[in-house]
């Protein structure tokens, strides 16, 4: 009876296609009534479906800072203007479908608008590109995306879509130009590097996201000299592979609830580089840590993060051995009161470089210390379109003071003040 139900299906189907399939589905139930099931089970799933989003945030700035030029010394600010508008835009290409089996499988593509493919500052007209698979095991992205501490990372409240103490999307002041306060940085040469990300469902409170980067400056197709070429050459003082781990816990305890995050970044360099040109790099490897509770419409964080050899080398040339190191690290905080569509912030963050030279007749030891406040409201004037605007100030010491000619001044502070929108789309 079974049997003949199936063999009854398959003509069925054979005599929608013809009768030469309908004779050879006698001749094979078995294999044509599998194949029947196979094609009706591919037509029952839905192909990948592409849909577009992105953002487009915009912002008008000024910034009154040092700006004297003396005869032994340049302040930052010397040379720049004082005020400006800065755009930064990208188109999100989505595909995505789910599979009968609840395997979900889709792509993703950004396209920066405000850069050129081919400019003279080497910008890249793709952002991220990648595809994943995701179910009940969780999620894999593979392509060129933030690695596991930089994509998961937390950081503390009171910071808009153009505005932040930390690493924001706009920056006014001209000290230590192009570094910022940054807080949720790792070691990849490129952030965006070819990678594989693997990012756990939630169990009790606790996500796991984390990341292995084969090659840390590769991110774009043509990378080391163009397709079906060979492996990437590595070159002295570059990484050769990354790797970063950054955890997740959220929960709420009634009155309030709290999120904890914290991780780490690793990079290493070719065993065959130990000792080239007498010179060794040392690898970095990265540390932050991070909470943020919120009690009704207030919230309230901290943040830290350690640079471990930010730049560090050891030579030793006809016996005269040297060494130079860089260490830096980033802590703060921040607060954040919402109050219908309205949302007045606050944040912190204090940066600190120390640069060394060792092992020589001219041993130093320099720390620079950058400092940065700023307060922010943020307005939902419609669903995704937001307005929002900054007053900041950042100021930076340097020790001991650099008094060599056309230094740049040690003392260094900037006023910011920004108005800004931002549109998600």
């Amino acid at each position: 009876m079974k049997q003949s139900l199936l063999g009854t299906t398959c003509l069925v189907r054979a005599g929608l296609a013809g009768v030469g399939l309908a004779a050879f589905c006698a001749a094979t139930p078995g294999l044509l009534v599998s194949q029947a099931l196979f094609a009706s089970q591919a037509w029952a799933e839905e192909p990948i479906k592409l849909s577009v989003g992105g953002f487009f945030r915009s912002a008008y700035m000024v910034v009154l800072d040092d700006n004297e030029r003396g005869e032994d010394f340049v302040e930052p600010g010397n040379g720049h203007n004082t005020d400006g508008f800065f755009s930064d835009a990208e188109i999100h290409f989505k595909g995505r479908t789910v599979l009968d089996n609840g395997l979900e499988v889709g792509a993703r593509v950004e396209l920066e608008g405000e850069s050129e493919a081919d400019g003279e500052d080497g910008g890249d007209q793709i952002d991220e590109a990648w595809i994943y698979f995701a179910g009940g095991f969780g999620e894999i992205r593979i392509g060129s995306e933030d690695e596991a501490l930089a994509q998961a990372c937390i950081l503390p409240p009171g910071g808009t879509a153009n505005f932040s103490a930390f690493s924001p999307n706009q920056w006014g002041a001209n000290a230590f130009s192009p570094v910022s306060n940054s807080a949720c940085t790792g070691v990849d040469d490129r952030s965006d590097a070819q990678k594989i990300l693997y990012i756990t469902p939630v169990l009790y409170g606790f996500q796991l996201t984390a990341s292995y980067t084969p090659d840390e400056t590769a991110e774009r197709h043509t990378d080391g000299g163009g397709p079906h070429l060979g492996m990437n050459q590595k070159f002295f003082g570059e990484s050769e592979f990354g790797s970063s781990v950054y955890l997740t816990f959220q929960h709420n305890f009634g009155a309030f609830d709290v999120t904890l995050g914290g991780g780490a970044s690793f990079g290493a360099h070719p065993e065959e580089f130990e000792g080239v040109s007498d010179t060794d790099v040392e690898a970095q490897d990265f540390y932050q840590g991070a909470f943020v509770v919120n009690v009704g419409r207030f919230s309230i964080g901290g943040v830290f993060e350690y640079f471990n050899d930010l730049d560090t080398t050891e030579s030793d040339f006809n016996g005269n051995d040297s060494k130079f190191s860089q260490e830096a690290w980033v802590a703060g905080g921040g607060m954040a009161y919402t109050y219908n569509a309205w949302t007045f912030g606050a944040q912190y963050s204090y940066r600190e470089a120390i640069f060394e030279t060792s092992k020589t007749s001219f041993d130093s030891h320099t720390e620079e210390q950058q400092q940065r406040a700023v307060v922010t409201v943020d307005y939902v004037l419609g669903p995704g379109i937001n307005i929002d605007a900054e007053l900041g100030y950042t100021w930076r010491d340097e020790d001991p003071e650099d008094e060599s000619t056309f230094a740049t001044d040690d003392n260094y502070d900037g006023l910011e003040i920004g108005l800004g929108t931002a549109l998600r789309f």
